[in-house]
């Protein structure tokens, strides 16, 4: 399959010229591994993309690739390595990794058509970067912590410590049982505390994300602030982490990152 498509990175405000195409120079490597890129302007904006094989970006062949981690891991390396440099540079609306056009024509209607609504988000993400706040729970002093922050464990505890030894030790099953079953919500109340802390703060955008939603893995904030707010959230990854670590509650702060969670188009 010959040919060539347009594999775009990302989307940034431009001057007035409109379906004018340019090279440009970036500190990194294209997905491609080259250095080739280009951007293709149209009503007030420019998408920043590299000229990639046909046979190597269709849809078909990326589909047949689907099980190869190494080949898309490095794809998502270096598309976010050049979205990551275009920051330095202004504000960008980062795309998903194979977002992919046909031509310059295409890529320019594209931008035509949709310039209000594109426009709107680079507004919207003007002067901010996302940061990421991973919750983390660490086991045993959680459990332990539940039984404080869970009304109806905190009854069964009481119960444990008065009753004599054969009652005792069903209550501790039952016990046992509950804190599986309000393990989660409680998880889920300390996140919310930690994302109002947050926007009490900073007035910022937030976007929670449960176990459930990230596959079992910790549950996560990812935060939208103000570049010259960053200082702040770190202090207050700080505050919170002195707040709850007696409970085995620590929180990790990661960032800056390209607002992929707020780019909503």
């Amino acid at each position: 399959m010959s040919g060539t498509v347009l594999y775009v990175y990302a989307i940034r405000a431009e001057g007035p010229s409109s379906g004018r195409a340019a090279a440009i120079s970036l500190a990194t490597d294209a997905v491609d591994r080259s250095r080739n890129f280009r951007s293709v302007t149209a009503a007030g904006l420019a998408a920043i993309v590299t000229p990639v094989p046909l046979g190597e970006f269709s849809q078909e062949a990326v589909d047949r690739r689907a099980g190869d981690l190494e080949w898309l891991g490095a794809i998502g390396y270096r598309h976010q390595g050049v979205i990551i440099e275009l920051m330095k540079e202004g504000d960008v609306l980062p795309l998903r990794a194979f977002s992919l056009f046909s031509s310059d024509t295409m890529l320019g209607r594209y931008l035509e058509e949709n310039a209000g609504r594109l426009g709107n988000v680079l507004q919207r993400l003007a002067g901010k970067r996302e940061w990421t706040l991973r919750v983390e729970f660490d086991p045993e002093p959680w459990n332990v912590a539940l039984g404080r922050r869970v009304s109806s464990l905190a009854e069964l505890t009481r119960e444990i410590e008065i009753a004599g030894a054969g009652k005792s030790f069903l209550l501790r099953k039952k016990l046992d049982e509950e804190k599986k079953r309000v393990s989660r919500q409680a998880e889920e109340q300390v996140v919310s505390e930690i994302e109002s802390s947050i926007v009490e703060k900073l007035a910022c955008q937030t976007v929670a994300e449960s176990r459930q939603q990230r596959g079992g893995a910790f549950p996560q904030l990812n935060v939208l602030i103000n570049r010259d707010e960053e200082s702040l959230l770190q202090d207050l990854q700080l505050e919170l982490t002195g707040r709850y670590q007696g409970d085995g509650v620590s929180i990790a702060l990661s960032g800056p990152w390209p607002p992929y969670t707020f780019a909503h188009v």
